[in-house]
């Protein structure tokens, strides 16, 4: 942490406030000096250069040729010039005033001059994760370079809107203290002719925009960091004394200075009048102090919805940001959204999302909204995380077709769509491999890169328009083309930035984006299930291009919809010349179903008595699943509801709340955290008794289907591309005294896979005598076992996991095995799938040891 320990100590709190008003931040021109943008006194330099450059050398020698000993005596010999080695940087408006005229002039060279010659710097990254937490809302600047407005961009959509205030003289419409996110330029932008640079135009602020934050200001910790404080516009007009005898800021201004600097004069006065309502805090730096802010707050987040108040007219709302009257959150997968918000808040290094801070989240995301002191649903809730959302959007569906014929139906909210469509788009019919001719060599590719598909099928999905009752729709051509259509033309301003050829053809050079549905969006970026805004359909145009195919993108204005067709390399015939080769990348289904949510804190009980030993009158069916080691009860029940059920028995003072990752750390009580994980999974398992499925006696760790009153059991299930598949798990083989039963089973066990808690399965065969339900004896059992294997191969190795996958999930996105009092525990109900390259893999390994018999 440097030497910035004690600055930590004195700001980290004002942004952990649990009050509405977050701190305002102040920024001035050092906070751009990492970045590239030149300090005031380096402007002036630079400035100097410049016109000396056009306007004295009329162009022959570039400014950076221009000497010292040329343009210093030059600017130095100016009535207006301020002397002194460390008074160069007063001089700035008065450059600016005197030097960059006309107004146009001024414009080219203050833009050119701010463009941030090493890219955003760490500090701007870091304020643009605080306003997306929401530790941070307002940040006022008297800078005008884009550092701030682009890292904040950078973090669209999941910071919604990006308010940007006082960019032109009167610009004052967009300001609100509710705003999640609004930049306050108290100069203006150079770019408007309305930056304040000159010496007349530093020294007033402008009336109405200090009657607007003052009220803001007076309500919120203000912390300064890279400002001096010389314009009398900010010390005068903002910092000014507004009521005589009235001690302003009294929430404080916390003014930043590098060690060893002093404050400026007007800072110091400042200080005089507000007393102990401004305090100096010593920093190295802008960078390294929210650096090191953004490790002391890494686990924290304001979760809140506001600043995401919707247009009082429902028209002007996106579509999936408006309220359906007849869903309720009864109508939504509560386990499944906690899943997905787990892992969105996991990849945006955001504070883990609990039960209780979820709907704060959602309304954030404008998935809810707050009407009358009650929850609303809105559409894009339904779509993301419905039960049955194709009850309030039938047409809500993608339809996939083989020449318009074979049609197959994909329902469900949008990210079971996602997950679902993705598996077909893997299958040989949809994206087979082609032998495709190269100049020098042949090759095999798959017709079409994987990624592309992905993209256009996000794209598909996320930005068609959900208002219109019309299905998406894919449709393969085998061998010619496939093309992606949705209801939804291209938005207004991206339609008149790209040339449209009478047909609806279109070619985007650009990456340009509109979000219609900016809810979907944050969630799927968030996810990771998106890339970039506006470079989706660039890339698949780049990628089928490298692959020897092409692509085409089509705006049909009048039929409302948006069409993209791509086309394999010829197959076998004529040079196909790949720009690029790039790494096969292998789609591998690991036999694990991974935990999505796991409680943070493990409740450890101390008994006072051997739990054998507890009063027979003493009521534990509220304690759930627990596990008792020793004298200790092991749970995820919170420890005061625990420590009250089991008061009786339990020493209150030695009972602890431990946190999971403290546990995780020693291998010895890892163990015993995946003890009580199996115990949950356990309980989860003996729910299927109805179907047959029973846990194994005196073995642990495998569960099998008995037979159905001595005869064939069968479970009917979805596969990933065929509904109502059947499947006989316990079949009848022999007859008379000699009937035995070929039962399918799991084995399970708890794992650790580098940090990641998952459930894996292993598929078996057991074996059972006449009655389906009793194992043969181990000699027996070995000997069919031989038999059998023989006829595993990789094909039912796949279908096991396909049908273990959909009877285990229950046709649902997560599972959920926590039990009384305990909500927050799921698994995924798809298994595991990791992506790797395939270099250096062994092609040659025929030995089948996917299965294990009993």
């Amino acid at each position: 942490m440097g030497n910035n320990r004690q600055a930590i100590s004195i700001l980290a709190p004002l942004f952990r406030t649990t009050e509405e008003r977050c701190p305002v931040l102040l920024l001035g021109a050092g906070a751009s000096f990492r970045s590239g943008v030149p300090t005031a006194a380096e402007a002036v330099k630079q400035i100097a250069r410049r016109v000396f450059s056009e306007r004295e050398l009329a162009g022959v020698r570039p400014p950076e040729r221009v000497k010292p000993t040329e343009w210093e005596p030059w600017l130095q010999n100016f009535p207006w010039f301020i002397h002194g080695a460390d008074r160069l940087a007063e001089n700035f408006p008065l450059a600016v005033e005197h030097l960059l005229t006309p107004a146009e002039f001024r414009k080219r060279v203050l833009v050119d001059l701010m463009q941030p010659a090493n890219g955003i710097s760490t500090g701007y990254r870091t304020i643009a994760d605080f306003v997306m937490r929401g530790l941070v809302s307002t940040i006022t600047t008297t800078n005008f370079d884009p550092c701030l407005p682009d890292a904040l961009r950078e973090r669209q959509p999941h910071i919604r809107q990006i308010n940007e205030v006082n960019r032109s003289p009167g610009d004052t419409a967009q300001f609100d203290i509710f705003n999640k996110c609004q930049v306050v330029w108290l100069h203006g932008r150079a770019e408007h002719y309305s930056d304040k640079n000159v010496a007349g135009e530093v020294g007033a602020a402008d009336p109405a925009l200090v009657s607007l934050l003052r009220p803001l200001l007076d309500a919120s910790p203000i912390i300064v960091v890279g400002y001096r404080g010389a314009e009398p516009s900010i010390m005068e007009g903002i910092f000014g004394q507004v009521k005589q005898g009235r001690l302003d800021f009294p929430r404080g201004i916390y003014w930043c200075l590098r060690h060893g600097d002093t404050p400026h004069p007007h800072v110091e006065a400042l200080a005089r009048r507000l007393g102990s309502n401004l305090t100096f805090v010593s920093i190295d730096g802008f960078d390294e102090l929210f650096a090191d802010l953004a490790q002391e707050l890494a686990d924290y987040d304001h979760f809140r919805a506001a600043g995401t108040r919707q247009p009082a007219v429902p028209a002007l709302r996106s579509f999936d940001e408006r309220i359906i009257e007849d869903a309720s959150l009864d109508d939504l997968d509560l386990d499944f959204v906690l899943s997905v918000l787990t892992d969105y808040c996991k990849k945006l290094k955001r504070a883990p999302v609990t039960r209780e801070t979820m709907f704060s989240l959602m309304r954030e995301q404008g998935l809810l909204l707050s009407q009358d002191g009650a929850n609303k649903v809105t559409a894009g809730a339904l779509l993301l995380f419905g039960k049955a959302p194709h009850e309030f959007f039938p047409h809500a569906v993608v339809t996939l077709t083989e020449g318009g014929k074979k049609r197959e139906l994909y329902e469900g909210n949008l990210i079971s769509q996602h997950r679902r469509l993705l598996e077909r788009f893997d299958a040989e019919d949809v994206n087979p491999l082609l032998k495709v001719k190269g100049r020098r060599q042949h090759g095999e590719q798959r017709a079409y890169p994987p990624r592309a598909l992905v993209e256009l099928l996000v794209n598909m999905l996320v930005h068609r328009d959900y208002a219109l009752a019309e299905p998406a729709t894919v449709d393969m051509r085998p061998g010619a083309e496939i093309v992606f259509a949705n209801p939804g033309a291209l938005p207004h301003r991206i339609a008149g930035r790209v040339a449209v050829e009478t047909d609806g053809r279109f070619v985007l050079s650009e990456s340009i984006t509109e979000q219609r549905n900016p809810a979907l969006c944050d969630i799927f970026f968030g996810i990771s299930a998106m890339e970039r805004a506006g470079t989706g359909l660039i890339d698949v145009g780049q990628m089928m291009t490298e692959s020897g195919g092409a692509s085409t993108f089509y705006h049909h204005a009048r039929s409302d919809r948006f069409e993209a067709r791509i086309v394999p390399p010829l197959a076998s015939a004529g040079s196909q010349t790949i720009a690029r080769h790039n790494i096969p990348i292998g789609v591998y289904v690991l036999n694990s179903l991974p935990f999505t949510v796991i409680p943070d804190t493990i409740s450890i009980a101390q008994l006072t008595v051997p739990w054998r030993e507890r009063p027979r009158d003493l009521d534990v069916s509220e304690c759930g699943t627990f596990i008792v080691r020793g004298s200790e009860l092991w749970s995820f029940v919170p420890l005061p509801i625990l420590t009250t059920l089991l008061a009786p028995i339990v020493d209150r003072e030695a009972c602890v709340s431990v946190d999971r990752k403290t546990i995780e750390e020693s291998p010895d009580a890892n163990r015993v955290l995946s003890w009580l994980l199996r115990k949950h999974w356990e309980r989860y398992l003996k729910g299927f008794a109805a179907d047959g499925l029973i846990l194994e006696e005196g073995r642990r760790h495998r569960a099998f289907f008995h037979a159905l009153n001595g005869e064939n059991r069968t479970i009917v299930w979805n596969g990933p591309q065929r509904k109502g598949n059947r499947r006989d798990v316990a079949k009848k083989r022999g007859e008379g005294p000699r009937t035995w039963f070929e039962n399918e089973g799991i084995g399970y066990e708890i794992v650790d896979l580098g940090g990641l808690w998952s459930v894996r399965i292993k598929p078996f065969y057991m074996f059972t005598g006449r009655n389906g339900k009793t194992p043969l004896p181990s000699f027996a059992r070995t000997s069919r076992a031989t038999s059998r294997i023989k006829f595993d191969r990789n094909k039912n190795v796949e279908a096991d996991l396909a049908f273990w996958e959909s009877f285990l999930g229950r046709g649902g996105e997560t599972i959920n095995i926590g039990d009384r009092q305990v909500d927050n525990l799921l698994l995924a109900a798809s298994f595991l799938k990791v992506e790797v390259p395939e270099i250096g893999l062994m092609d040659d390994d025929t030995d089948d040891q996917d299965r294990m018999s009993a």
